[in-house]
């Protein structure tokens, strides 16, 4: 099916069994770029229009859970190198993950990083401990019993400390592949907070001279991106593709 998204045209199709989208540019740009928006397919989505008015192509593909799973990054894989060998786009993507749209472009760059240029994340999920795994929270003790283990059969949150499948676990993965990652986050963020999720990813890539952040001082989880301007994450993607 075709219709139109924010004024460019957006072809829907079905791809293993989940609901896909390809959003193409009016003039593609000359590397075919790819940004792959991971999650929240609608959700502040100023930084994916202002690629797609530079000629990048948007694809998205719908999760089974918000966690990604070995098998949501597996499928995110076969569906990049389908969507690149149809339309003839960059094998390469630059994931957009917002929340937990973090851990998915995290996990995915970390297990398949000959597909990644470059990531946008924003307000980032990289440590289960903290979200959802956080005890006394109502927020993360609902998420915990609606969806987590769901999307992890058997986890208990004892089993958390030595969980290998924390987003941040990629970290060493994402250093050793050269993938540039420019963050943003806010400084009032009670949801994802920063020092316990953010900060160590910080820590784990120090020296590597592939992370930048930016800080967004009394900005809560939401809204994402920098509301007035997102011209610096524009230009990190673009000075990375």
């Amino acid at each position: 099916m075709t219709e139109l998204w924010n004024g460019f045209k957006c072809e829907e199709f079905v791809f293993e069994g989940f609901n896909a989208k390809i959003v193409f540019p009016q003039k593609p740009d000359k590397n075919r770029n790819v940004t792959f928006k991971v999650e929240y397919w609608n959700a502040f989505p100023d930084v994916e229009i202002k690629l797609l008015e530079k000629g990048f192509h948007l694809v998205y593909i719908k999760n089974i859970s918000r966690f990604a799973t070995d098998e949501e990054c597996r499928i995110k894989s076969e569906f990049l190198s389908y969507v690149s060998e149809k339309y003839n786009l960059n094998k390469k993507c630059v994931p957009v993950g917002m929340s937990c749209g973090g851990a998915h472009a995290v996990r995915f760059a970390g297990l398949y990083p000959n597909q990644v240029k470059c990531m946008y994340i924003d307000a980032p999920v990289l440590n289960y401990c903290s979200f959802p795994g956080k005890t006394g929270d109502e927020e993360c003790e609902n998420i915990w019993e609606k969806e987590f283990i769901k999307a992890y059969p058997g986890i208990k949150r004892s089993k958390l400390l030595n969980f290998p499948e924390h987003p941040l676990n990629q970290a060493e993965s994402l250093v050793e592949n050269n993938i540039p990652v420019l963050m943003v986050y806010g400084t009032e963020d009670k949801s994802v907070v920063y020092e316990e999720n953010g900060l160590l990813l910080e820590d784990a890539m120090e020296g590597s001279g592939l992370l930048k952040t930016i800080r967004v001082d009394y900005r809560g989880h939401h809204p994402h991106g920098l509301v007035d301007d997102n011209t610096p994450i524009i230009d990190f993607i673009i000075s990375n593709t």
